[in-house]
């Protein structure tokens, strides 16, 4: 199968590439990869990298640029280290302290290497959101309530006043709040006076609740800290405080997904619209987890710890169009005496990108979070990662210069450490589309490189969770990129699992495209579609047809009129996205944004030739 770039414009996308190789410090040793964009401060984003590794790994490529290759490659395997969903990636270098660009409580704005904080806090309003998004997708710190009762009453004209548990609002009672530099953090706080009324014209001054949110460069955890005082005149007793967000519908994506932890487990509320007041959970709690629904590596996760999770006495839900709008912690704490304090304590962390297993992620990394120099607390499927790793073991043979010995030998641990996690068959766990595409591909690659016959048995089983994925019409995913990373897996190994039913599943996945190139049957795709999913389309059709070509798979007529079809309207896509830019070249992602690595890399893919290149390597013959 002929590659559709001439060299020439092979290597001025490359160069492109070249430019955003950036140095920053993982676990304070430095690092090469990619970053997002030319633009200062991008991230370095794993999914970025494996594209660019995997691209890499193609014989012709690794020669022409070894460094950009042992870059790429570097930056991967070192964010694969752990076991479970891949971190984010990593930050460039950025101020080594939180910046308070304005400390007046009424509009105050503060910088960390991960967040911007805005709000009012002479209103009880502290809003967060990731570096470089707009307002529309702030998460507002807010909406916090307070219940308790004077204990024993307060003296009166007829004896002691006693009162029943009143209920006050923490935000309309705000009298006292600042913004301070502390450390290399920076705190900012308001506090609110409670006021009890025993009888109509008397007012009692319970105490005070002052809510106290710590932001540091360290790390990016935003530590709450709840302190209530109780007044000169009278213990406090039924005590309930609150930890709670508010306005969380009014953003540009509604979080829609939710989880706790509770008793060492955790619980996903099951998908689907939230009533108007749903009480989610009683406690102890250990955690709560929402992220939004959408692309998961755009997504924004929220995740909260209770410090003492005993303390907690519920998780409610207050929505609005069947998305949460407020949602409340409820704390238990024990009697305060008069003038007394008791305190509170919660870590909360905003971070970009979920995969399988993200609420079990993000708790991990709020307990131990050294492991957070540099990196981006966000997640990503391991998924890219994995396939990048393999396709270097498969194409070790023949890469010049050669990858060296123990550098493969480590990758091969990497990847079998990660594999050993995956559910075994009959466990009963469904693994997403995306995933399931993915590991057929590395184990395809591991089978071809000389595997053991329990990977060609993996290779089997995971194939057919990826078929039986599919709906009737044959659509596999939410979108064309797992669709078209569906193709792909499913061409391959058919090839070396020579059952119909592969055959069948890879026939009808092409026919669910429509002929423009953008549709799939039963799916409404709005807006244009990123140049990565179009180019994992075109990837899977091209592996298609050089397997067809060869008599390897047998697609059948109308399959294959209709994969040329679509093969030419993506071509005819892609080739509109591409801009000359001096000796580069540069692509578009699709619709806003500027030229990205992942576009870059994913195109490469899809006009090269890495799955013929596959294909002829190994100890198994296509």
């Amino acid at each position: 199968m002929p590659d559709l770039l001439h060299a020439q414009e092979r290597d001025r996308l490359l160069a492109s590439l070249r430019r955003l190789l950036r140095q920053v410090s993982v676990d304070g040793q430095p690092l090469t990869g990619l970053a997002q964009t030319e633009e200062s401060g991008a991230p370095l984003l794993t999914r970025d990298n494996a594209l660019t590794a995997e691209l890499m790994a193609i014989p012709a490529l690794r020669a022409t640029d070894p460094a950009l290759a042992d870059a790429a490659l570097g930056f991967t395997a070192a964010m694969m280290e752990e076991v479970g969903p891949a971190p984010r990636g990593a930050l460039p270098p950025r101020a080594p302290h939180a910046e308070i660009l304005r400390a007046e409580p009424r509009d105050l704005r503060v910088l960390t290497p991960w967040h911007e904080y805005t709000g009012d806090l002479t209103h009880g309003v502290l809003r967060q959101r990731l570096r470089g998004d707009g307002r529309d997708r702030d998460v507002l710190h807010t909406g916090n309530m307070v219940r308790l009762r004077l204990q024993g009453g307060v003296p009166g004209l007829l004896g002691r006043l006693n009162l029943r548990p009143g209920t006050l609002d923490v935000e309309d009672a705000v009298t006292d709040q600042g913004v301070q530099a502390e450390g290399t953090g920076v705190v900012m706080w308001h506090e609110s006076e409670l006021h009890l009324a025993p009888a109509p014209g008397m007012r009692v001054l319970a105490g005070t609740v002052r809510y106290e949110y710590r932001a540091s460069a360290a790390d990016p955890v935003l530590r709450l800290t709840v302190i209530l005082k109780a007044g000169a005149k009278a213990g406090l007793a039924s005590v309930r405080l609150t930890t709670a967000l508010d306005a969380l519908s009014e953003g540009a994506v509604p979080f829609a997904h939710l989880s706790f932890g509770k008793d060492g487990r955790q619980t996903r509320r099951a998908d689907g619209a939230f009533p108007d007041d749903e009480k989610v959970a009683d406690g102890p709690l250990e955690s709560v987890h929402l992220w939004q629904g959408g692309p998961e590596e755009g997504a924004v996760a929220l995740h909260i710890r209770p410090r003492a999770a005993e303390s907690v006495f519920s998780l409610r839900v207050n929505a609005r169009g069947g998305v949460p709008h407020w949602v409340v912690l409820r704390h238990t704490v024990p009697d305060v005496p008069r003038g007394g304090t008791v305190t509170l304590r919660e870590d909360r962390l905003l971070a970009r990108g979920v995969a399988r297993g993200t609420p079990e992620a993000g708790l991990r990394v709020m307990r131990s979070l050294d492991g957070l120099a540099g990196r981006d607390p966000g997640q990503t499927a391991v998924g890219a990662p994995l396939v990048a790793m393999a396709s270097v073991l498969l194409n070790a043979p023949v890469l010049n210069p050669p990858v060296q010995r123990d550098r493969l030998a480590r990758l091969r641990d990497t990847l079998d450490r990660h594999l050993a996690m995956l559910p075994e068959e009959g466990e009963g766990l469904a693994l997403p589309a995306d995933d399931l595409a993915s590991l057929v591909l590395v184990m395809d690659a591991l089978w071809r490189g000389g595997g053991l016959p329990r990977e060609r048995r993996r290779l089997r089983v995971l194939l057919g969770q990826l078929a039986a994925a599919a709906s009737p019409e044959g659509v596999i995913g939410a979108g064309l990129a797992t669709h078209g990373a569906a193709i792909l897996a499913l061409a391959r190994a058919a090839t070396l699992v020579r059952e119909p039913w592969v055959e069948e599943a890879l026939r009808k996945a092409i026919l669910a495209l429509s002929p423009e190139g953008t549709g799939l049957a039963g799916v409404n795709i709005s807006g244009p579609v990123s140049t990565p999913a179009l180019a994992m389309l075109l990837r899977g059709l091209r592996a298609t047809e050089l397997l067809a070509g060869t008599g390897a798979v047998s697609p059948g007529p109308a399959a294959m009129e209709r994969l040329a079809a679509v093969r030419d309207a993506l071509l005819g896509t892609l080739s509109a996205r591409l801009r000359a830019r001096e000796e580069r070249l540069e692509v578009l992602p699709g619709g806003a944004g500027e030229p990205d690595a992942a576009s870059i890399a994913a195109l490469l893919l899809a006009v090269l030739s890495p799955d013929e290149v596959a294909l002829s390597i190994g100890g198994v013959a296509a």
